[in-house]
């Protein structure tokens, strides 16, 4: 039943705006991960927020020789500004993009030993999307 995701889905202008900052030959840069392959608890409260518009702040870009992210400073409902989290482990962020054999979950793994740094908070004040579920592709 969960074969699938929770993510928050970029707008076109958000994902322009990341998708900018590519440098490796997969750019991603269009969602926000929330729950990997949610148990059922977490699938239930999740879907109640699909389609609801959240902002995301950047804190800075990470990177190493394989794959690049936005290390996010917090997610926000627009509406209420109530707070929304990541449900998986490790930091919320954005895969910007990343070399051919890997895949953006490895960004995960990356945020503890970058080998590149940059504060953007300065720079890049939110970017904007909603909680949609997305299911896997079946393989043809």
């Amino acid at each position: 039943m969960n074969n699938g995701y929770y993510a928050v889905a970029l707008d076109k202008e958000s994902c322009e705006a990341v998708q900018k900052y590519s440098t490796m030959d997969v750019v991603v840069g269009d969602h926000i991960t929330l729950a990997y392959k949610p148990n059922n608890e977490t699938f239930k409260k999740l879907n109640k927020l699909c389609g609801t518009k959240v902002d995301a702040y950047i804190k800075e870009i990470r990177a190493n020789k394989n794959i690049e992210a936005f290390w996010l400073n917090g997610m926000y409902l627009t509406e209420s500004y109530k707070k929304l989290k990541r449900i998986d482990k490790g930091p919320a962020h954005i895969t910007i993009s990343h070399k051919k054999g890997f895949k953006s979950g490895d960004a995960n793994s990356m945020f503890k030993r970058p080998t590149y740094k940059q504060d953007l908070q300065t720079e890049m004040d939110y970017l904007q999307g909603e909680v949609k579920w997305i299911p896997f592709k079946e393989k043809e």
